[in-house]
């Protein structure tokens, strides 16, 4: 699986400790600014072009609070950003949500929260082990997430 992710100032720690891990267990990583911290638009901007080109699978991006870069990511097309706390809110928002972009707060999650976050999310799929009832109301949901997105961006 091939991610892409960004960090500022406040969650470039967090990025790393993060990339290290993915790294370790075979994924694939492209590190939108290995060197040094960038704006936090910045690297919200370059995490959803990447996803949005179909370039990379998936993007975490990661600022102080996270507000900033889920914010900036989910102003893209196609884009599903979602800003988790917890292992269960990171995996929920891939399995319910169909999420592509796993948002951090650098001030709120600790280096081990953020590799368990990171993991949870990427082995999470769309869908898989919900209630069938559940499975159907959830795609029926994003799908219409979908004509909703269209309509705005046409």
């Amino acid at each position: 699986m091939k991610v892409i992710m960004g960090a500022d100032q406040m969650g470039f720690d967090l990025k790393n400790a993060i990339k290290e891990d993915l790294i370790k267990r075979g994924y694939e990583i492209t590190d939108v600014n290995p060197d040094a911290p960038i704006l936090y638009q910045d690297a919200a901007k370059l995490v959803a072009r990447g996803v949005q080109s179909k370039e990379y699978d998936r993007g975490i991006a990661i600022c102080g609070t996270g507000m900033g870069v889920s914010i900036i990511c989910n102003k893209h097309r196609g884009i599903y950003a979602a800003l988790c706390e917890s292992i269960y809110q990171a995996w929920r928002s891939k399995v319910v949500n169909n999420t592509n972009v796993l948002c951090m707060g650098g001030f709120i999650i600790g280096h081990e929260l953020g590799r368990e976050m990171a993991r949870a999310w990427l082995e999470a799929e769309y869908m898989v082990g919900l209630d069938p009832k559940m499975a159907e109301i959830v795609g029926k949901e994003f799908q219409e997430l979908v004509r909703f997105e269209e309509e705005i961006f046409d």
